[in-house]
């Protein structure tokens, strides 16, 4: 249980935006991928299972993948690339959060947690480029 003192203080409101933003996330995400699924289910009246490569992340890292799904260039279906995003969605969403905790340490003048959590963005950023 949380003490009066403690409402409003910047950890609270540190620890409300990050809930938000994960929330929004995953809602977001399980929106899509329930799109999708009806979607793909009306267009081809089952869901399929496949290996087939239409299915597989491709381009010379996340981040171009994301922003071709996003252009809808990649001659994929809707369905798939609604499936496709909210994989993507669900995937950026701790990245995000890394992003909105560095803000809020950076404003808050706090070098070291800022510094912390620029170093692991600097690690997930890395991660998702060398893809």
């Amino acid at each position: 249980m949380m003490k009066n003192s403690q409402i409003g203080t910047g950890e609270t409101k540190l620890e409300t935006a990050i809930s938000y933003l994960l929330i929004i996330g995953v809602i977001t995400s399980l929106i899509l991928e329930v799109t999708g699924i009806i979607m793909l289910y009306i267009d081809s009246h089952q869901l399929p299972l496949s290996q087939d490569p239409v299915f597989y992340i491709r381009g010379t890292n996340f981040f171009t993948f994301i922003y071709d799904q996003f252009l809808g260039g990649t001659g994929e279906s809707l369905a798939i690339r609604m499936l496709t995003l909210g994989i993507a969605v669900l995937m950026l969403t701790p990245f995000l959060r890394v992003i909105v905790s560095a803000f809020y340490f950076a404003l808050r003048k706090n070098l070291k947690y800022t510094l912390i959590t620029l170093f692991v963005l600097a690690i997930l950023t890395v991660s998702l480029v060398l893809y």
